[in-house]
């Protein structure tokens, strides 16, 4: 099982409560949090974040390409944290393994890559298609943060499967927030959607294994 750890920001709403300025940015951000649970009734992990059916795992390299990486928060799934991510397969000593290299785009646009990129992996993956990745700190510039702007710092882990070329890789995300504040990040949703041509981006990316949309901008 997974520790929960993981990156790139308001991952999503990572950074939901964390309003520049805000001299008690948790206790804001809980009010908030009330809020929204009052008029959005908490779901089931299977229906907001669910990995999927399992599959064979695909062969290496068949997955490799250009994709868009949405970390859906689940505080407000319908702003993501989104990243360009280049995914790439190899054969390893025990199987299929699969790396990521994660580039934060910014939030205004969806397209525009901001900060540093981040490699992580390799992690492997079963023969079913199932992986677990639990990845080190990771931090997001504030542009990023589709909520409040601010810097983010985050431990999470991933859990889902991949089934081979051109489809989607999704799944679920737990872990918090460690910077500015504690924010539990348990029950939220992550999706791999491969592009067509590098930078290619759709106007609403995919967020979970359910084919859910991103808010359109502006909304």
């Amino acid at each position: 099982m997974m520790t929960s750890r993981f990156l790139l920001p308001a991952l999503g709403a990572l950074g939901l409560a964390l309003l520049p300025g805000c001299p008690d940015a948790e206790g804001k951000f809980n009010d908030f949090q009330d809020d929204y649970e009052a008029i959005h009734p908490p779901t089931s992990s299977s229906s907001s974040s669910g990995t999927g059916g399992s599959c064979a795992a695909p062969a290496a390299g068949e997955l490799d390409g250009p994709y868009v990486f949405a970390l859906s928060a689940s505080i407000d799934p319908p702003n993501p944290v989104l990243f360009d991510a280049q995914l790439t397969t190899t054969d390893g000593a025990s199987g299929l393994e699969m790396s990521f290299v994660l580039h934060a785009l910014d939030a205004k646009d969806r397209m525009t890559k901001v900060g540093e990129s981040i490699p992580l992996g390799p992690f492997a993956v079963a023969a079913d298609g199932t992986f677990e990745a639990d990845f080190p700190p990771l931090a997001v510039v504030g542009v990023a943060n589709p909520i409040s702007g601010s810097d983010l710092e985050a431990d999470v882990a991933i859990s889902g499967t991949v089934c081979g070329a051109g489809g989607l890789v999704c799944g679920a995300l737990n872990g918090s927030v460690t910077k500015p504040a504690d924010i539990a990040l348990d029950g939220s949703a992550f999706a791999f959607e491969p592009l067509d041509a590098p930078g290619s981006y759709p106007a609403q990316p995919t967020l979970n294994c359910n084919g859910d949309l991103a808010k359109p901008l502006g909304m």
